[in-house]
């Protein structure tokens, strides 16, 4: 619902005559399991594991069990509930599996495009099973990603297999492709960025009022949230806002860290926006934030969407000193380049490009670049992307 990627993809397919459905799971947010989102039918599975409970149970504990749970007397327990836990997701993801190929030996589509790792083996089913041309699209190194529970050494065994199986491979990011092509000795993936449509580039209004940063995005660890919130007590007036979805107790950690820098009152928590009303949402904002942290290698490659948000809605960047989204910045001259590890730097950043004069000069690159940086550009590259995959497969793409 929140992936504009996909959405963008799901457009793509139908422009070229295809008839695109997305297949998802049910969540607690998103139950209904059909729907139909900007023209595009949406199919959501519903997998389950005999350890189901385990969810009720997690949610029925006190902050008070849990702190029992941790101490000596409750580990043999706290160990039990982990391996469930661990047990309940294989499950549930075996069950994803089985059910998805269901579908797809039902329908028997043309082309299967397959939205990241965790989809992928759906996708080697399906050629095998239907003639199906694949392709895997690489959102990020999964290997190397934020937080990663699975064992490395069984996820670079599999992606090898993967870029092999599929007969096309794309990614997010220049800097993903050339890990890839390193690692799996393939040629690099094709680079297909996370670019806005222009026909819903919004009027970039003047801000007025107190300067506001804004985040677009997750709200999880290394994004430089904290980082952001400890800029703030550096700086006066200026607020921050975080738009994007994120789990109730890192929320909760997050207005605590902001309480304890005195700017409680300066950042706002907003909540995830949907795909076609964000770039309005953003645009009366004075500076986007893009501080990934180098926590992990797919972070540190990384070319998020973001950035290009900002862009379409005319924001400056102030974006971390990395790879990928430094070479970006630079070159279109939109912005300032931080370390995203030291408040101080970010705020002495952030304090130079709300100078009205400097703020200006950067929207204006902003601009400029927004009428480079189109999604139509990049959506030629998905269809011929497409027409490589459906050749190589003997499956004719339908014009």
């Amino acid at each position: 619902m929140h992936d504009s990627r996909i959405l963008r993809e799901a457009d793509t397919l139908s422009t070229i005559g295809y008839e695109p459905l997305i297949l998802g799971v049910v969540s607690e947010d998103v139950p209904e399991r059909q729907a139909i989102e900007q023209g595009t039918p949406i199919l959501r599975l519903a997998p389950g594991s005999p350890f189901s409970w385990i969810r009720g149970r997690l949610r029925r504990r006190s902050d008070s069990s849990a702190q029992e749970s941790r101490a000596g007397s409750g580990r043999d327990g706290g160990r039990k509930m982990a391996l469930a836990i661990k047990l309940h997701r294989w499950m549930r993801t075996l069950d994803f599996y089985r059910r998805a190929l269901g579908v797809v030996r039902r329908i028997r589509p043309a082309l299967i495009h397959c939205n990241d790792y965790n989809t992928m083996w759906v996708g080697v089913a399906a050629r095998l099973t239907t003639g199906a041309a694949v392709v895997y699209d690489a959102h990020e190194l999964w290997a190397d990603r934020n937080q990663r529970p699975e064992a490395r050494w069984w996820l670079l065994a599999c992606e090898s297999l993967f870029v092999r199986c599929a007969h096309e491979t794309i990614t997010a990011s220049p800097g993903y492709a050339e890990v890839m092509s390193h690692r799996y000795r393939t040629k690099p993936p094709r680079v297909i960025r996370n670019i806005p449509e222009s026909d819903r580039l919004p009027d970039a209004p003047v801000p007025n009022g107190d300067p506001t940063a804004v985040y677009v995005g997750a709200l999880t660890t290394g994004r430089g949230l904290e980082i952001s919130i400890k800029a703030l007590a550096h700086l006066s007036k200026v607020r921050l806002r975080l738009v994007g979805p994120g789990h109730a107790r890192y929320r909760a950690d997050l207005a605590d860290l902001a309480h304890a820098e005195g700017v409680a009152e300066r950042v706002e928590f907003t909540g995830a926006v949907s795909p076609e009303e964000l770039l309005s949402e953003i645009a009366g904002a004075s500076v986007g934030l893009a501080l990934i942290q180098p926590v992990c290698l797919s972070y540190r490659m990384s070319l998020p969407n973001k950035l290009f948000e900002y862009v379409a809605a005319g924001l400056p960047v102030l974006g971390s000193d990395l790879p990928a989204i430094g070479g970006l910045v630079s070159e279109y001259g939109i912005g300032l380049l931080a370390q995203p590890e030291d408040p101080a730097d970010v705020a002495t950043k952030l304090r130079e490009m709300i100078r009205p004069e400097r703020n200006e000069a950067f929207r204006a690159a902003a601009r400029r670049a927004a009428a480079e940086l189109r999604w139509e550009n990049e959506s030629q590259l998905l269809v011929d992307a497409y027409a490589r995959a459906s050749d190589s497969a003997g499956r004719w793409p339908p014009r």
